[in-house]
């Protein structure tokens, strides 16, 4: 596992603004049709609130990295819905559970030297679990975005998110992101998030 060496350092949690340039995101197996079995937000939410991530950090200059499974009888292809962010430059394939295993994805997110994750996937007790607790054991802030995340099962995800939380991992949401991201709504990028959040939220 990669230890990220040259990230900047952390800022401490102090107010409500987080700056974009301290942020990159990490969307883990939106793959293929494995998203189309999440049982705790539904499928079409789930696209949904990723897609709005995806669309803020692209407003924001927010790096994103995309990390999916590539063991025998897994489609690796990001599915279509987050397909326009998608390329050969930020996406990985693992043969390994977690992001952070895979050396060239851990090697990607130390480049970008932004000392705060985001990270969003399928499912909680797997790939989102070890790349949530791998960060923070590399030195990362770590805020999960329960809205951007799935499982088969809430009994699980409710355990996976209590066992990252005591961890020191943080739970947010697309639209908190969103305003502290971008706190002025009256100007852009914050007018331009906010029209991204109003779709995100609309269940």
């Amino acid at each position: 596992m990669s230890t990220p060496t040259s990230c900047k350092a952390v800022p401490s949690v102090a107010g409500a603004q987080i700056d974009p340039a301290q942020v990159q995101i990490i969307f883990a197996d939106f793959q293929g049709s494995l998203p189309d079995s999440s049982r705790t937000r539904s499928p079409q939410a789930l696209a949904r609130s990723a897609v709005g991530l995806a669309k803020i950090a692209e407003l924001l200059d927010i790096p994103m990295l995309f990390t999916s499974a590539a063991q025998d009888g897994m489609d690796p292809t990001t599915m279509e819905a987050l397909k326009p962010w998608s390329h050969d430059g930020n996406t990985y394939y693992r043969m390994t559970s977690g992001t952070f295993m895979d050396e060239k994805a851990a090697a990607a997110i130390d480049a970008n030297d932004r000392p705060i994750l985001l990270v969003a996937g399928f499912a909680s007790e797997v790939v989102v679990m070890q790349t949530v607790l791998d960060g923070l054991a590399a030195g990362y802030r770590v805020y999960y975005v329960v809205d951007a995340i799935g499982s088969q099962t809430n009994r699980s995800e409710q355990a996976v998110f209590r066992e990252i939380e005591q961890a020191g991992a943080i739970p947010t949401s697309v639209i908190s992101l969103a305003t502290r991201l971008a706190p002025d709504l009256s100007t852009s990028p914050g007018k331009e998030v906010l029209a991204i959040m109003l779709d995100t939220v609309a269940d």
